[in-house]
């Protein structure tokens, strides 16, 4: 039967994109197979079921993503290296995870059980990275773990480098506390303390990746979750954010050296390897290049044409570290316009959204954990190219979906955020 067909494609869409959200927590690699797939079910489920993905809702939002990809495109196409732009450019194909995502997270039956599943994920790495910080172990990879100051190890988890690993992290764990202090204990049942375990475990583990603009990035999340949610969660969450600090710079006292002594020495620019020395020079890019900017891919070789001829190849870096000038030196100053734009009208929507069903508590804690998990991002984003990071892109997708899945089919109904015949 037709409706039988529907609901075993639905079902095997489910199991694949939950895959690929728990996945994303240790290996792209299986994490975007498991996209890949996901996508060509839902395509086919859109054909047999002709299910419009793009609700009227969110027109805004998918408006401004198709200016986005559309001059990403045109600028690949009138940049140096044509060919090799556009295939660089591919990675846009993540923005595909939020219609897959809100689809997904309109049926109840699906919705908790997947935040419940990438909870454990999330845990089971958190988990790893304690751990890791302290054995220096790297399962299944073949590099060696970046020593951090005095003792222990800048945990990576799993991926390439610490940054990514932090970035992540510090992503997943306010959207954890965002869900959890909305929904309550008494809403999440024995689920609530999994999900709190797995909030303080990948906070902890951020701190340990040593990565200073993700620690600074969950200071501010916390701030704003203090906003929305009242000051008993804001002193609260400082808190037991400053004990973990705290402890783990008794443990390992180079914590406090990465934000005292090598931040002064950052702040001077003169130090290649500092975000402001590599700023002046990306600036220069998008000087040279305003409108179309180089391109994507090109960025990493107009920006050594700006250094010593004898800079080290660890200096010679493939972005600006800075999304906004980043983009603007690849897609130049109207795509670094369009990418802010971009940012702009999602913190609006989630901001409404927050407005309208606070008091639903089958979507709000869904939208509290993706605002306060998108702040953390576009903190972190200003001192490290994180758009660029696939691993920590691919889940501010995911996020951007539970946040946004409220708007779809609202029009039809203003008293529940979600068309109840899916529920």
């Amino acid at each position: 039967m037709p409706g039988e067909m529907s609901n075993r494609l639905t079902d095997t869409l489910y199991f694949f994109f939950t895959l690929f959200v728990f996945a994303s927590t240790f290996s792209i690699a299986l994490a975007q197979i498991s996209l890949g797939i996901s996508l060509a079910l839902f395509l086919v489920i859109i054909v047999r079921t002709r299910y419009n993905p793009f609700a009227v809702s969110l027109k805004y939002f998918y408006g401004i993503v198709g200016i986005y990809v559309a001059w990403l495109i045109l600028v690949s196409i009138l940049g140096a290296t044509p060919v090799r732009s556009l295939i660089l450019a591919r990675e846009d194909w993540l923005f595909c995870i939020v219609p897959i995502g809100i689809y997904l997270l309109c049926f109840q039956r699906y919705r908790r059980n997947i935040i419940f599943i990438w909870s454990i994920g999330v845990l089971l790495l958190a988990t790893y990275g304690i751990i890791q910080h302290f054995t220096g172990i790297y399962w299944f990879k073949s590099g060696e773990l970046f020593y951090a100051p005095n003792l222990g190890y800048r945990v990576a988890g799993n991926f390439s480098i610490a940054i990514t690993y932090g970035n992540y992290f510090a992503t997943a764990s306010l959207f954890l506390l965002g869900y959890a202090v909305a929904a309550g204990r008494k809403e999440l049942g024995s689920r609530y303390y999994l999900i709190a375990s797995a909030c303080i475990l990948s906070t902890l583990a951020t701190i340990f990746s040593f990565g200073r603009g993700a620690i600074i990035a969950m200071v501010v999340g916390l701030v704003v979750a203090g906003i929305y949610k009242g000051r008993r969660v804001l002193i609260g969450s400082l808190a037991a954010l400053t004990v973990a600090v705290a402890a783990v710079i008794l443990i390992s006292p180079g914590l406090g050296q990465r934000f005292t002594g090598e931040l002064g020495r950052d702040i001077k620019g003169e130090y290649e390897g500092s975000r402001v020395f590599i700023w002046k020079n990306s600036l220069k890019v998008v000087a040279d290049n305003p409108i179309f900017g180089v391109g994507p891919g090109n960025f990493r070789k107009e920006y050594t044409s700006y250094l010593r001829p004898d800079i080290p190849g660890n200096r010679k870096h493939a972005h600006a570290h800075n999304d906004p000038l980043n983009l603007a030196a690849v897609a130049g100053l109207p795509g670094a316009l369009i990418f802010c734009t971009l940012w702009a009208v999602l913190f609006w929507y989630l901001r409404r959204g927050w407005s309208r069903w606070r008091d639903d508590p089958t979507v709000a804690p869904f939208i509290l954990g993706s605002l306060l998990a998108s702040v953390v991002f576009f903190i972190s984003s200003l001192t490290e190219a994180t758009f660029a990071d696939e691993e920590v892109r691919q889940l501010l997708m995911f996020l951007w979906a539970a946040g946004l899945f409220g708007w779809y089919n609202q029009n039809k109904s203003e008293s529940r955020a979600v068309n109840p015949e899916r529920t």
